[in-house]
């Protein structure tokens, strides 16, 4: 019997939760949001529960040149809410005055990392209640990080808050 305790223990730990953003599920939202010519690009994963909730979640980022307008960097972030795939990406232009804009070029690409604040940092960064206290960061190298947080009850067909210095 512990054998059988063990086999299982040593197999389901690399297993993914059936909550969990699968690569394939990402891949999917990724064409939704980045278009067809999504897999020519190279983007940056990464795994983490930016939501809170206990599940795993993707986060996704590329420079893009599609846009007529000039290169942009896209954010993705897919996660589970009640069960159901959510998704929800921002598009940060190079080059821009905008406060939401980026300051390169694209060259070399924004880095993307996950950083962890307090409920309460993240309230006072914010001045919203409930938002996950895991940032995404999003780092050109010549201007303000950009943070977003996920903040589940803030809008029904938007769940991230952007935070800049």
């Amino acid at each position: 019997m512990s054998l059988v305790v063990a086999l299982v223990a040593m197999l389901g730990s690399g297993c993914v939760r059936a909550q969990d953003v699968t690569d394939a599920e990402l891949q999917g939202e990724m064409r939704f949001h980045g278009g067809q010519n999504v897999h020519a690009y190279d983007w940056q994963v990464l795994t983490g529960d930016v939501t809170c909730d206990g599940q795993e979640d993707k986060v996704a980022g590329y420079v893009g040149h599609d846009n007529p307008d000039g290169p942009s960097f896209l954010l993705v972030v897919v996660a589970r809410e009640e069960g159901q795939l959510v998704s929800e990406s921002v598009v940060a232009p190079f080059d821009s005055a905008y406060q939401a804009g980026l300051c390169g070029t694209g060259t070399p690409p924004p880095q993307i990392s996950l950083e962890q604040f307090t409920g309460a940092e993240a309230r006072e960064l914010l001045g919203v209640e409930g938002a996950c206290p895991l940032a995404i960061i999003v780092e050109d190298g010549m201007c303000d990080l950009h943070h977003y947080f996920w903040v589940p009850d803030w809008e029904e067909n938007r769940k991230l808050i952007f935070f800049r210095n």
